[in-house]
Formats: structure tokens, C-alpha cells, sequence
């Protein structure tokens, strides 16, 4: 019976640890939002905007541009416009494999940028494009921003 109170109190230790360090890596996320393109293509005339709430100062912040594409996207690299900045990411390696990963045909994937945050006279938004030369550009899913207050 001892035994048994034992490994429920170990479990119950864990779970605890686990579930606040899943609690503590969120807290510095201040804004995490995806959009999806169209499923006939992302035209270069359709802009991905992300509208960042008031509570959002102008701070220090990491930002992350996630990525969902499709199998069939026909590019090892992604260009993109965000706001001003221009963005050059690759989603295959040299040889073609996927650096996502994914079920099925989406692959997902990450990437840290380095962006400027929006002046405060404009509008508190990132706007995001494509500058590929296909144009609808096939194959792109939803593209994502996550902002992350640095500690």
C-alpha cells in the first residue's frame, strides 16, 4: 500500500513541475496570432495584417514568424515584407528535405526575426506580403506572428 501512495505522490510532483514550466515559458508571450491565406493561392495584393492590442507598449521584444505550408509548395525559400523590413527565410535545406514538421502534407516551422516595433503615431500593426514572383503563390497555408517581451 506504501508503495503504491509513493509513486502517486511522485506522479503528482511531476505533473505539478510540468505544468508550471509550461505556465512559466508562456508568460513572456504577449502576442500570438495565424492567419491563413487563400486556398486558391496568396496573391501579392493580399496583405496578412496583425493588429497588436493596446496593452502591447513599445518595449524589447522577441518576434517569431511561424510558417504552415503545404508538401507541394514549389520553393526551398519564402521572401516576405513585414512593414519595411524585408524577410528571406528558407523552409528546405540545401538538398529539398522540409525543415517543418508536420502530419500529413503541412509542415510547420518557425523562425526568429528581427523586426521594428510600429512608431507609436501609426497604426499598431505588422503587415505582412509576399515578394515572390508567382503570383498567386501556391502552397502557403497560414503564416503567423508571435511577439515575446525579452527577459
Amino acid at each position: 500500500m506504501r508503495k503504491h501512495s509513493l509513486i502517486n505522490s511522485w506522479h503528482s510532483c511531476l505533473l505539478l513541475v510540468l505544468l508550471l514550466s509550461a505556465v512559466s515559458c508562456q508568460r513572456n508571450t504577449v502576442y500570438h496570432s495565424y492567419q491563413p491565406v487563400e486556398s486558391t493561392g496568396w496573391d501579392k495584393s493580399d496583405t496578412l495584417v496583425f493588429t497588436l492590442p493596446e496593452a502591447i507598449a513599445n518595449s524589447s521584444y522577441q518576434y517569431e514568424i511561424g510558417i504552415r505550408h503545404k508538401d507541394s509548395y514549389k520553393y526551398r525559400d519564402l521572401w516576405l515584407t513585414v512593414n519595411q523590413d524585408t524577410i528571406h527565410l528558407y523552409l528546405a535545406d540545401t538538398i529539398g528535405y522540409w525543415k517543418g514538421t508536420g502530419i500529413g502534407e503541412i509542415r510547420q516551422l518557425t523562425y526568429p526575426v528581427q523586426l521594428q516595433f510600429p512608431s507609436q503615431d501609426s497604426i499598431r500593426e505588422f503587415r505582412i506580403t509576399h515578394i515572390m514572383q508567382d503570383n498567386p503563390l501556391c502552397g502557403i497555408h497560414d503564416l503567423g506572428l508571435k511577439i515575446d517581451r525579452q527577459p
